[in-house]
């Protein structure tokens, strides 16, 4: 081979051993990188912390409880995710009776960030806008979509599901209490 043409050779073979040693390189730093398609927000790691009962979680936004799970009464971490709400008509979710006030569906991902056995009951939240007391206003009503959130999840378990409640107007703030002790989370509902 004659020398010009190795030396080209070898010099491209570099060029390209460099490229593809820089692309291939991991620096740490993933925030330039692109989303895979379809991915989604999950619920927090273990290691995150959400808000508590004292702050209100807003649509998008997660909080973090602890509770009393199992026989054994050991303690874990719980995490919700607050997804979505939407105000519905009783026929949209085939309810089998018309609301006293207005039927909206709440969107959460419940997840157990903890290493014991932990439950969430929907039906533990109450709402107020500030002004009169609290009210329960959780439903057996199902919107027909979502996985049940009202169970026990085991370590690293999680759902997504919707809750329909019953509420007497539009924004407001509802309560979740996990035993009798004080507020776990609050959710600040939007006005409109």
């Amino acid at each position: 081979m004659r020398p010009s043409i190795r030396v080209a050779t070898l010099l491209a073979g570099a060029l390209l051993t460099a490229g593809l040693t820089t692309a291939c390189s991991s620096s740490g730093d993933d925030s330039k990188a692109p989303a895979a398609a379809g991915s989604s927000p999950q619920a927090p790691s273990g290691d995150a912390a959400g808000k508590s009962g004292k702050t209100p979680i807003t649509i998008g936004d997660f909080g973090t409880y602890r509770t009393a799970g199992g026989a054994s009464g050991a303690r874990t971490t719980m995490s919700v995710t607050f997804k979505d709400l939407r105000a519905v008509q009783a026929s949209e979710i085939k309810a089998t009776k018309p609301p006293q006030h207005q039927y909206v569906v709440l969107t959460f991902t419940v997840k157990n960030t903890g290493d014991k056995e932990g439950a969430f009951h929907p039906q533990q939240l109450k709402w107020t806008d500030g002004e009169s007391p609290e009210r329960a206003v959780a439903t057996t009503e199902k919107s027909g979509s979502g996985q049940n959130l009202d169970t026990t999840f085991r370590p690293g378990q999680s759902a997504t599901g919707d809750v329909v409640l019953d509420i007497p107007g539009a924004g407001g703030t509802l309560r979740y209490y996990d035993g009798s002790g004080p507020v776990s989370l609050s959710f600040e509902l939007p006005a409109d």
